[in-house]
């Protein structure tokens, strides 16, 4: 249990060090804080010796000079406050802000390194959960928790040090009274902790949901299902609200026991102050700010206590933050990686083995090359590895046995950078932002000029289309696209691809939403634009790949047969029979 518990407190004590690591960059600043804070407590505490001495000296001899020359120090102390309370101000906004702006560059960066393979296991709500709640969490960190609890440590030093200068024995005598907190204090933090992490989850849980719900909020009206998604969402918002009583309950008793044990300090200080005073081993004075101190630094320490709890609590939230930032990407890109001007778009397949995670073997040595300015299309039935080659070749995943080659180097030599910009990718799922039809188009290439962007429509047969549009090519698509239909967003795509002018085309069947007249001019454009492209396509409609250099028929993730497509049907193969499923269904569907 010991061990257990030890390991936790490293653990916590290294996301606290990660947490504080991102206001490095600002430790001038931090020193700044730490000396303004200090002079601030100082100034403040300096005026209950002030109230001792007017108390014990000045009133007593009627000292009138001594009276205004203490108040013109009063004034100067507070002179000194000010001046300093701005300076720590000043060094707070500027240490909150920039560690808040440079923690969430970090957090996007990592998105950026982690890949393709860690979105496909993540969902996007525990991902925005992430960024929104824990991100905000931290944050707190910076805004509130460090500089408080930072002044607070220093108020309450100070005052313990004079508090001690005036009287060692009241000093003494009132802490035993304050540990006894700690007789029932614990119990309270256990229960707290507890409430924390179940609240930490509840709200990653509560975000997910929310953005699932949203997300789906089209196929729930036209199921009419939104009763049953509202019970889901009612649940996990009932849980959330549990965990949130729960904490805000702890809180609450274990401040009341905190509060409770020093006020029973304070009747126990006025009964020895009494017969202090009275034995004349303590002045009015000294006892009057003693008080003052008392109160002060037990308002200081508490809040110090509150900040330290309430920091383990965020701490459980950090976590999670913490945790993310430690998964190393899959796919790493090397130290000196290599960057070539130009790709010619020859690829290599050399006995590749891949298999996702949990899952059984999906490529098993796969060996093909595909020349440069080839037509290639890759057929098969689902599942059995088409897709997993084109990831391959733009690594999103590496393979785990065998190598994939770009001009006869490995990819995993690339640069991201030189081996995304070679490809030109059109997946069947496209994904629009919410803005015009042309910024959506020119995406593809952002310094793309307008004539060049009608140009890349016009390939995908949408200009005419465009310009039938009120306004044209500044008309909103909406959310993902959703005022277009699903042929218009592939044909969106499409121009995407005859914008960019990649060396090497990739297309996970492109033309799946389109009618059969769109799509043979679709074709006819790849004829006459892509002349000297690589083409990679994933088909299932195979009477769109008659016109292509060679088909490669894979199953159960290897090739089992390569050729023309006449080649195949004459060989009245694999493909033969797929090519038969394929007519059969368009008849059906006719």
């Amino acid at each position: 249990m010991n061990q257990s518990h030890d390991e936790n407190t490293r653990v916590t004590a290294k996301q606290y060090t990660w947490a504080l690591s991102f206001m490095r960059p600002y430790k001038n600043w931090v020193i700044l804080l730490c000396t303004c804070s200090f002079i601030t407590a100082t100034c403040e505490l300096l005026i209950p010796k002030f109230v001792q001495h007017f108390i014990d000296v000045i009133y007593p001899a009627k000292d009138i000079r001594g009276f205004v020359m203490g108040i013109f120090f009063i004034l100067l102390v507070l002179a000194f406050k000010f001046g300093a309370g701005s300076g720590r101000e000043l060094a707070q906004r500027i240490i909150q802000e920039n560690t808040a702006r440079d923690l969430q560059i970090s957090i996007f960066q990592q998105l950026r390194r982690l890949g393709f393979s860690y979105y496909e296991k993540t969902p996007s709500g525990a991902i925005l959960t992430l960024l929104n709640t824990e991100v905000s969490a931290l944050q707190k960190l910076y805004r509130q928790y460090f500089p408080d609890l930072l002044q607070n440590a220093i108020f309450t030093c100070i005052s313990f040090i004079l508090m001690f200068s005036l009287s060692s024995t009241l000093t003494l005598m009132f802490l035993p009274c304050f540990l006894l907190y700690y007789l029932v204090g614990p119990y309270f933090e256990k229960k707290a902790s507890w409430t924390a992490q179940n609240l930490a989850k509840s709200q990653m849980q509560f975000g997910q949901k929310v953005y699932e719900s949203i997300s789906a909020l089209t196929e729930l009206r036209a199921s009419f299902s939104h009763l049953w998604d509202s019970q889901r969402v009612f649940h996990v918002t009932d849980l959330l609200n549990k965990y949130y009583v729960m904490r805000y309950w702890y809180a609450y008793w274990r401040g009341t026991v905190r509060r409770l044990s020093y006020y029973i300090g304070c009747i126990i200080l006025f009964i020895y102050g009494f017969y202090a005073i009275q034995n004349q081993t303590l002045s009015v004075g000294e006892f009057v700010a003693f008080l003052l101190y008392y109160f002060n630094a037990l308002h200081r320490l508490t809040s110090l206590i509150t900040l330290i709890t309430e920091q383990k609590v965020l701490l459980y939230q950090v976590k999670n933050l913490y945790e993310f930032m430690r998964v190393t990407p899959e796919v790493k890109e090397l130290d000196q990686p290599y960057a070539p001007k130009i790709v010619h778009g020859q690829i290599t397949f050399k006995d590749v083995h891949f298999s996702y995670p949990d899952k059984q073997q999906v490529l098993k040595g796969v060996t093909l090359t595909i020349h440069a300015g080839e037509k290639i299309a890759i057929v098969g039935k689902s599942g059995c590895g088409k897709s997993t080659l084109l990831k391959l070749i733009g690594r999103f995943y590496d393979p785990e046995k065998g190598e994939v080659l770009l001009d006869d180097v490995p990819v995993a030599n690339y640069s991201f950078a030189s081996l995304r910009n070679a490809l030109s990718l059109v997946f069947q799922d496209v994904y629009l932002f919410g803005s015009s039809i042309r910024e959506n188009i020119q995406f593809a290439r952002p310094d793309a000029t307008e004539e060049e962007i009608m140009e890349a429509a016009r390939g995908a047969q949408l200009h005419e289309m465009i310009m039938n549009l009120p306004e044209g090519y500044d008309t909103l698509v909406g959310e993902r696209g959703v005022k277009l239909s699903g042929g218009q967003k592939q044909r969106l795509s499409l121009a995407r691809m005859f914008l960019r002018k990649a060396p090497i085309v990739i297309l996970d069947e492109p033309t799946s939403a389109l009618d059969n007249v769109t799509e043979n001019l679709i074709l006819q454009s790849f004829q006459d634009t892509l002349k000297h492209v690589t083409i990679i396509t994933v088909a299932h409609r195979l009477s769109t790949i008659r016109d292509y250099d060679r088909i490669i028929v894979m199953d159960a993730g290897i090739v089992i047969e390569t050729g023309t497509y006449d080649e195949l049907v004459r060989r009245k193969g694999a493909f033969y029979r797929l090519a038969n499923e394929d007519v059969s269904q368009e008849v059906v569907h006719a």
